[in-house]
């Protein structure tokens, strides 16, 4: 134990190396990015979840008297439709 107590005072007697004062910049900026992508999927997570939400919703609802027309026919409200009854 005092092999290690020895070995903290002489680290801490030395001097920062010169790069350590320069890398300050570099580490703000890293966790910025890290913070930003963060948010990023977040935000995704929730517009996905709320997508999702209104698409069941909406689905489930059982669908408009439009949807039960034939996929090919002509649609009710259509003029050429409505000038041929």
């Amino acid at each position: 134990m005092d092999r290690i107590d020895t070995m903290l005072a002489s680290l801490r007697d030395e001097s920062v190396p010169a790069g350590l004062s320069q890398i300050d910049g570099a580490v703000m900026d890293g966790l910025g990015t890290v913070q930003e992508q963060a948010f990023s999927r977040r935000a995704l997570t929730l517009a996905a979840c709320i997508a999702a939400s209104a698409g069941l919703a909406l689905g489930l609802d059982g669908g408009s008297p439009a949807a039960a027309e034939p996929l090919l026919a002509m649609p009710v409200s259509a003029p050429s439709h409505l000038l041929n009854g």
